[in-house]
């Protein structure tokens, strides 16, 4: 060997360094980094579903929007709330992060373990290089236990999200309910107010006439100072609903004005309480979570059952030393002498227990909401209809006797005082009892797991109680005056039989 040539030993060395640079050229190419993305068509089709609103494809934080089909400037809906909410509500959108976690979980339950190569390499002399690889075979076996409990933890989060949605819906409706009554309050306060004054510019005239005292119309001024100091608190109420609407919604920094629709009325309700707890057990999301949550209990035993044996596929071989070149197959396991996983196989059996005990939880809270939800839409659908029946006739027949003697020109002001008084607190009792009645259905919706569509009156009723006074008599008798106040109802709107 002449001197500076390289021998062959450091030739050989040199051209296996090589080529493991090369391999590991290829691994890194070979590898690629998946795109994170989420996926919510389970989520969205369940939700169109059950709520006829799906949620946002893509959302950015801190960048709300309106659904397709959403109009604020003509009037915001209650279906047009639900939409907007599911599609912009931070906190719903937060908790939908979770489709991705569990996908990724499920993706990685069905991918197989990388082989090991093990590389020995020869000194510059006569040893051979010795290889080896190992190729995990339990990873085969145990594919399908880990798939199985990864799919069902994906169904049980899918089904959980959309109670969620349904929650986020029951939300907007709730909310939305609220700024319709504070702003149907406000309004009332405001034709109370009218009404208040107007009445004591007719106790001023009165007194001017002679036709009263002056204790008539100190009372009126103060009845009409009353019901400025009541209608002055009922508006800031009317801000408080909408801020509290706006977070729901989503769109807290939206400057625009949210004007709800006129309210209509509802009528009550016939309902199949038995029949909405049956499917509700079957069908409601929370439910069917926790029923899933005890099937993936179970396949996650199995797989703890046998998870504790590791077993090799082995290939290996030498070549390039002395001595021949050889290489053949083999095996390596673990030994189950000291460990056969009893820990987590008795920590599976209890967690096995603990979601069976956590689904019979769901299962009788589920029916127990249905019920009180069914019971409250049956109170105010029976104080709606007693309201209805025997309330507003006896304030009609007290709005006709009391015009009467107001326009006979007798000393009725208490009276008259009393019957719009009267009218005012069952008009005010009204809005409360069919916004209780709203909420009461919202609730009912979200308890069964879809929306329990109410029967409605076709057009808006409107209660109003007006003043109308057209001239006083010098003399003190009133040439044509007359006081309406009372229940005036739109046509369509029916009062229960």
């Amino acid at each position: 060997m002449t001197s500076g040539t390289p021998s062959v030993g450091v030739l050989r060395l040199a051209g296996w360094f090589r080529l493991c640079f090369a391999v590991g050229l290829l691994i890194v190419a070979g590898c690629k980094s998946v795109a994170p993305e989420v996926n919510r068509a389970p989520v969205d089709v369940e939700l169109r579903a059950r709520t006829a609103a799906g949620v946002v494809p893509q959302s950015k934080p801190g960048e709300p929007g309106l659904p397709p089909g959403v109009n604020m400037g003509d009037g915001l809906t209650s279906s047009e709330a639900v939409a907007t909410a599911l599609w912009n509500n931070a906190a719903f959108q937060g908790t939908l992060a979770d489709l991705g976690v569990v996908r990724g979980d499920l993706v990685q339950a069905g991918l197989l373990a990388n082989p090991q190569l093990n590389l020995l390499f020869p000194p510059v002399g006569s040893k051979q290089l010795e290889w080896t690889i190992f190729a995990p075979l339990d990873a085969l076996i145990l594919r399908k236990y880990r798939v199985e409990v990864a799919d069902r933890d994906f169904q049980r989060v899918c089904a959980e999200l959309v109670q969620n949605g349904l929650n986020v819906a029951r939300d907007a409706r709730v909310a939305f309910v609220d700024l319709q009554l504070a702003t149907d309050r406000w309004r009332l306060a405001q034709e109370n107010v009218a009404v208040r004054e107007r009445l004591a510019e007719l106790a001023a005239r009165r007194l001017s006439a002679g036709d009263t005292g002056e204790l008539e119309l100190v009372t009126a001024r103060l009845e009409a100072g009353r019901s400025r100091a009541e209608a002055a608190g009922l508006e800031p109420a009317v801000q408080i609903a909408e801020a509290r609407l706006r977070l729901v919604l989503g769109l807290v920094a939206d400057g625009t004005a949210l004007q709800p629709e006129a309210a209509v009325r509802l009528r009550p309700l016939s309902l199949d309480v038995d029949g909405l707890i049956a499917e509700a057990v079957r069908q409601r999301p929370d439910v069917r979570a926790a029923r899933i949550a005890v099937e993936a209990a179970e396949r996650r035993l199995e797989l703890n059952r046998r998870s504790f044996l590791r077993v090799d596929g082995v290939f290996d071989g030498n070549s390039g030393g002395a001595g021949p070149t050889n290489m053949g197959p083999g095996l390596r396991f673990e030994v189950p002498i000291f460990n056969r996983n009893e820990g987590l196989v008795i920590r599976s059996q209890w967690s096995i227990d603990q979601a069976r005990h956590n689904y019979q939880a769901v299962h009788d809270r589920a029916v127990t909401e249905i019920r009180v939800a069914a019971a409250m839409v049956d109170q105010a659908g029976r104080s709606l209809e007693v309201l209805n029946r025997e309330v507003l006739p006896d304030l009609q027949e007290a709005q006709r006797l009391s015009e009467v003697a107001w326009s006979d020109g007798g000393n009725s002001y208490v009276l008259v005082l009393q019957t719009i008084t009267q009218v005012l607190v069952s008009r005010q009792r009204e809005l409360e009892l069919q916004a209780d009645l709203r909420r009461a259905i919202a609730e009912l919706s979200r308890s069964a797991g879809k929306q329990v569509e109410a029967a409605v009156a076709e057009v808006a009723g409107e209660v109003s109680v007006g003043v109308s006074a057209v001239g006083v008599r010098a003399d003190g008798w009133r040439a044509a005056s007359r006081v309406e106040f009372g229940l005036s109802q739109s046509e369509g709107v029916e009062t229960s039989e």
